[in-house]
C-alpha cells in the first residue's frame, strides 16, 4: 500500500512539474529578431553570444530567434519593419541605414567614445528619446566600437588629389566626405560590390577594417588606405510596443548583458582586425598610407563635411549629439584612463 501511495505522490509530482514547465514556455516572450547582414558575416561576431548568454539568463521566460539577415527582409527596409512592428528586433543594424527616418542616425559614427563611455557621457539617454521619437524603438546598445572605416580601392592612391573622379561606393554616412575629395559616390547594397569591383562600375568601397573578407571582397581589392575614418557604429533595438510588454526583470537582463557584450564584441573585434590583416596581405592587398598633411587634411575633410550636413539635416538634435559624443563630455574621473 505504501508502495502505491508513493508511486501516485510520484506521479502527481511529475504532472505537476511538467505542466508548470510547460505554463512557463507558453508564457514565453518570443523576440523576433534579424541583422542586416548574413548570418556567417564576420561583423554578426558578438551576436550568437549575445543571443545565448540572454536565452540562458532569462531561463525560458523569453528567447530571442535570429531569423536571419538581408535574405529575409532588404536591409534597407528592416528599420520600417522595427518601427511597424513586423519585427521585434534588429540585434546588428548599421546607423546610416535609418537615415530616412532618423536625420541624426549619421552623427553616431562620428562619435569620438566607445559605447561604454556613450552611457557616461550622457549619448546613451540622447539616443533612446530619439530612437524613441523617430523609429519607435527602444534603443539597446552597440554590440561594436571604435574600429574605424577605410576607404578600399584598386587605384594607387599617393595624395589627396588622386580620389578626384573616382567611383566609389558609399553609404549615406559617407556622401559629403567623399564628394568634398571629389570622388564620385556610388551607392548599392553591400552584396552587389564584389561584382562592381570585379567589373570596374566602382574603384573602390567603405567598409569598416573588419567584414570586407565575408564579401570575398579582398579578391577583387588591391589597397587598403590609411588612416580610417569614423566608427563602426551598428545599432540594437526593440520594437518600443514590444519592449513596454515585457517584464522589468527580463528588461534589466537584455541591458545587463548587451552592456557586457559591448565590450567583448569590441575586444572580439580588434582580434579579427588582425585576422582580416592576414588575409588581405596573403591575397596580395597593400596597405597605403597617406603622407602626413594629406592624412591630416583626410581626416579633417570627413568629420568637418560630415558634421555640417548633418547640423544642416537635424538642427533638433545635432547639436546635442555632437557636445555628447565629444570626449569633453565624460565625466572626469569616469574611467581610469581619463
Amino acid at each position: 500500500m505504501k508502495k502505491i501511495v508513493y508511486l501516485c505522490l510520484l506521479l502527481m509530482g511529475v504532472s505537476f512539474f511538467l505542466f508548470m514547465e510547460s505554463d512557463v514556455y507558453s508564457q514565453q516572450i518570443i523576440l523576433k529578431a534579424i541583422t542586416a547582414f548574413p548570418k556567417p558575416h564576420l561583423n554578426n561576431d558578438p551576436v550568437p553570444l549575445f543571443i545565448e548568454a540572454v536565452n540562458k539568463r532569462a531561463a525560458g521566460r523569453l528567447k530571442i530567434e535570429w531569423l536571419g539577415g538581408p535574405e529575409v527582409m532588404g536591409a534597407f527596409d528592416q528599420i520600417h519593419a522595427i518601427k511597424a512592428g513586423t519585427i521585434d528586433m534588429n540585434l546588428y543594424y548599421p546607423w546610416a541605414y535609418m537615415k530616412s527616418l532618423m536625420p541624426e542616425a549619421e552623427a553616431q559614427g562620428l562619435s569620438e567614445l566607445s559605447a561604454w563611455e556613450e552611457r557616461k557621457s550622457g549619448l546613451f539617454e540622447l539616443w533612446t528619446e530619439i530612437f524613441a521619437k523617430r523609429v519607435n524603438a527602444k534603443y539597446l546598445g552597440r554590440l561594436h566600437s571604435d574600429v574605424t572605416f577605410h576607404v578600399f580601392c584598386n587605384k594607387k592612391i599617393e595624395k589627396i588629389e588622386d580620389f578626384k573622379g573616382m567611383k566609389i561606393r558609399v553609404m549615406p554616412l559617407y556622401i559629403p566626405f567623399l564628394k568634398a575629395l571629389g570622388a564620385s559616390p556610388v551607392t548599392m547594397p553591400p552584396p552587389e560590390i564584389y561584382t562592381a569591383m570585379e567589373r570596374g562600375v566602382v574603384e573602390g568601397f567603405m567598409w569598416p577594417r573588419v567584414g570586407m573578407v565575408s564579401w570575398g571582397l579582398q579578391e577583387v581589392t588591391k589597397y587598403m588606405i590609411l588612416p580610417g575614418v569614423f566608427q563602426m557604429e551598428p545599432a540594437t533595438m526593440i520594437n518600443l510596443d514590444k519592449w513596454n510588454k515585457i517584464p522589468k526583470d527580463l528588461q534589466d537582463i537584455i541591458m545587463d548583458t548587451i552592456q557586457e557584450y559591448e565590450y567583448i564584441g569590441t575586444m572580439r573585434n580588434y582580434k579579427l582586425v588582425e585576422k582580416e590583416e592576414r588575409i588581405r596581405e596573403k591575397a596580395g592587398m597593400k596597405n597605403i598610407q597617406l603622407p602626413p598633411k594629406d592624412a591630416e587634411k583626410f581626416v579633417h575633410t570627413a568629420y568637418e563635411m560630415t558634421w555640417q550636413e548633418i547640423l544642416k539635416a537635424a538642427p533638433e538634435y545635432g547639436p546635442k549629439l555632437r557636445k555628447a559624443m565629444s570626449r569633453s563630455a565624460l565625466p572626469k574621473g569616469a574611467f581610469p584612463w581619463q
